[in-house]
This record gives structure tokens, sequence and C-alpha cells, in this order.
């Protein structure tokens, strides 16, 4: 059928179901890290290499970009962009993954969309601006590249700033939320693939302000609203999703969206869900890859 290639900086379980379902629909699955691949240029061509092999593939589907240099991450976007040109399709396209994995340009292209987050602010540097300096409002300090809910601070005097390093020397400053239940910190995942809700989970902690499970959340099945899915739909038809992972907080009913992830996991997903994750995402995979 077709030859897909499934290309991280590191695979686990995920990249096991999606071959899993891949091989049972009949494709040829290659499993590829970004360290292992190499480019050539020339007679007017582009290819792809992999321990001296050139590379023949119909798809590819993006697990998981880790930390690296600026020309690291650069390269491996540029190896994706390279592909599309090409007309492969990439599962998540490069251009959806730049737009979610820095917190800024999320969070600009939301407000943008007229789709609410959180009071944020971004600046350079030690110089905190005028509008924050007063607040009084609590925040959150967060890295514009991260995930799994790593190296976030909590802010409770915007004078702390002045003692507080950010990492690449830029601010993201996102105010935080509490829930109106003050025993418990909580927040909603959507699952989302072909713009069509796959399944939705509530994680929440009644000590640590980070919901994230890597970071030890509980999580249990959620009702999604027809309101909070059409929100979430719009979202993923906004990023251009082709399927992907929406935090978003309740909030004195509002829905405050806190973050798009284009490289979602759905491991804890899985737990609490009856349908088989892996085999929808694969399917609405391959729907793509034929289109």
């Amino acid at each position: 059928m077709f030859s897909i290639a499934i290309i991280a900086d590191i695979h686990d379980w995920h990249t096991k179901k999606i071959k899993f379902h891949l091989e049972k629909k009949g494709c040829k699955v290659l499993i590829l890290k970004f360290s292992e691949l190499s480019a050539k240029f020339s007679d007017n061509n582009y290819s792809l290499f992999a321990k001296n092999k050139k590379l023949v593939f119909d798809g590819v589907w993006v697990r998981f970009i880790g930390n690296g240099t600026l020309e690291e991450i650069t390269t491996k976007l540029t190896y994706l962009h390279l592909l599309e040109e090409k007309k492969i399709y990439v599962h998540n396209s490069p251009l959806a993954i730049e737009k979610t994995v820095d917190k800024t340009r999320t969070t600009g292209i939301l407000e943008i969309n007229k789709i609410k987050s959180p009071l944020t602010f971004v600046w350079q540097g030690k110089k905190i601006p005028d509008s924050i300096f007063n607040s009084k409002i609590r925040f959150l300090l967060k890295p514009i590249f991260g995930s799994q809910g790593k190296n976030i601070v909590l802010i409770e005097n915007t004078k702390e700033i002045k003692k507080k390093i950010a990492q690449g020397n830029i601010f993201y400053l996102q105010e935080f939320i509490k829930n109106e239940n003050q025993k418990k910190f909580s927040d909603i995942r959507i699952l989302i693939s072909n713009h069509k809700i796959v399944s939705c989970l509530e994680r929440s902690s009644e000590k640590n302000f980070i919901t994230n499970i890597y970071q030890g959340a509980k999580y249990e099945k959620y009702k999604i609203k027809s309101e909070l899915k059409t929100l979430s739909q719009k979202i993923s038809k906004i990023f251009n999703i082709g399927y992907g992972g929406i935090d978003i907080k309740i909030h004195k009913d509002s829905f405050l969206v806190l973050e798009v992830n284009s490289i979602p996991s759905w491991k804890a997903m899985q737990k609490i869900e009856e349908k088989n994750i892996s085999e929808i995402l694969v399917n609405d995979f391959l729907k793509r890859l034929k289109n």
C-alpha cells in the first residue's frame, strides 16, 4: 500500500502503536531518528538518507522533536518543509509544528482569531514592562519552547520577576487562573484528529498547580459539551493540524485556551477510553495521505 516513515528524536509507546496499525493496514513502516538523517541536493533534486541509504516513502508521521540548538531544530523542520515541497504528506506539517511549539506564536494566533487565552505578556531581557510591574495578578512564567509542564514557575508577586531567569532570555508570563473549586487545580485536554474530537479528559491535582500527567496529575474521562467541541474544531482548522492536543481552562463559564500541541501523547487517555485511539489516528492519517 504505502511506505511510511515515522520520524522522531525519541521513539516510545506511541511509535509502536502507530507502526502496528499502519502495518495492519498493509503499509511498510520505517522507524527513523532525526539524528540519522542527512540530505543531498544535486541534479535539481532533494533526497534524504539514513545510514547511507536513500529514503523513499509516501508519507511522514512526525512523532517527537526534542530540544536542540537553533541550527538543529531549524534543520529538522527544513527537512520536513522540503518533503512537502516534493508533495510528500507530513503529519503534522512543519508549519503546524512551528505555530504550536512556540507559545508566543500560539497565543498570538489564538487572540488574533478572537479565541481567548489567559492574559499574557512577552518581552526580552530584564526590563519589566510598566504595564505589569504593579499588577496584583499571579502569573506563570513558562518557557516558550517546552512541554510536559517542565520549568514552569508560579510568580506570586511581579516584583519576584527581577530574581528570575527566563529560558532564552524571553519572559512569557501568563495569568495564573485558579479553579473556582479551591480544592484542586485542573484543566481539560482534548484530542482531535482531522478536525474531529477523538477523546477528552480532565487533568487535576490537589497539590501541584501544574496539571500535566507527566508531573503526576490525576485524570478522568470528561464529557465534552457542544460549545467546547465547536471551539476545538475551530482551533484545529485555524492551525491546520492533522491531529493535536488542545488544553483548555474553564473559568467563570468561559473557555481559556492554554496550549495547542501538534505532537500530543495519548497513552494516558487510552487507559480511560474504550475505543482504540491509535487505530482512529492511523485511519485519519491514511485518509489525509490518500487525498
